[in-house]
């Protein structure tokens, strides 16, 4: 009969944190679209989470500190235009 091939010990999977490598104003603007989940709930909070991974995508390019806080308040003020046209086609829809 042949051995089984003996597994050395294996290293532990490290898991890349989020939020790993960003200044901490860019982790504040990455934060700022969850602020949603407060005043919309579940709606809210999915749109927000959209925003926060869009602002982390955003705040890991190449692109100028003038330029990354103002794209990542342009996706903040985005999703909550979304948010609002949202919850007023819903409030429509269930009160007629």
């Amino acid at each position: 009969m042949s051995k089984s091939p003996q597994a050395g010990p294996v290293a532990p999977l490290t898991k890349k944190k989020l939020f790993d490598g960003l200044a901490p104003w860019q982790v504040v603007l990455s934060l700022l679209p969850l602020g949603l989940l407060f005043i919309g709930g579940a709606i809210g909070g999915g749109l927000g989470a959209l925003g926060m991974v869009a602002n982390v995508k955003i705040a890991r390019t190449q692109m100028p500190t003038a330029g990354k806080v103002a794209a990542m308040l342009g996706v903040g003020l985005a999703v909550a235009v979304v948010f609002f046209v949202v919850a007023g086609l819903l409030s429509h829809a269930v009160n007629g």
